[in-house]
This record gives structure tokens, C-alpha cells and sequence, in this order.
């Protein structure tokens, strides 16, 4: 991967992907780094190596789509919302409870 690739252009427009969608977006412009080093083969120089450039990595990112889409993404959040105030429900319940608790001290003696 070239030094100079603006991450935080690439960032903006991955907005919504999955770790495996990054992973697919990197393994694209790998190979679209290998077909540009093959479809110009220098005789004299053929021990170039295949190199992810920012143009080319803006220019995968532009092609791809999250795998996920907002959908489903606000079902899950829904899914996630549900879990949390269920959690916050069972807590409220057991906290009066372990008010009434006996509390103790544990020592530990050494030799």
C-alpha cells in the first residue's frame, strides 16, 4: 500500500462497513494493483511490484457497497435497543435486593 493514501477520504466513503467489507474493499484493490502491474509489463523492468495507490483504492471504495443495508441495520439497533432496556429493567429489579445484602470483610493471613 502506497504511504500516501488520504484514510480519511477512504473512511468517508466506507461509512457503514463491515469489518469483512473493508477486508473485500483491500483485497479488490489488491487485485486491480496485480492487473495494473500485468497489463504493463516493462521488459526492462519486470520486477515491479503491485502497489494499492490512493486513486486506485478511491476508486474500489467508489464501486463498493456495504454488505449490510440500513434495514437491517436499524433492526438491529432496534434488536440492541430491546436487549438494553430489558437489562436495565432485570438491574432496576435486583438492585432494591442488594441493598438488603449483608456485607463482609475477607483477611487473608500470609505465613
Amino acid at each position: 500500500m502506497d504511504k500516501d493514501i488520504d484514510l480519511a477520504t477512504i473512511a468517508n466513503m466506507t461509512e457503514g462497513f463491515s469489518g469483512a467489507d473493508l477486508q473485500a474493499l483491500l483485497s479488490d484493490a489488491q487485485l486491480a494493483a496485480v492487473h495494473d502491474v500485468l497489463d504493463n509489463v516493462d521488459a526492462l523492468r519486470p520486477e515491479k511490484t503491485p502497489v494499492i495507490t490512493d486513486a486506485l483504492l478511491k476508486l474500489t471504495a467508489s464501486k463498493a457497497r456495504p454488505s449490510v443495508s440500513e434495514e437491517e441495520k436499524r433492526r438491529l439497533y432496534n434488536i440492541y435497543h430491546q436487549f438494553l432496556d430489558s437489562k436495565r429493567s432485570v438491574a432496576a429489579q435486583v438492585s432494591p435486593s442488594l441493598s438488603n445484602s449483608v456485607s463482609f470483610s475477607l483477611y487473608v493471613r500470609v505465613k
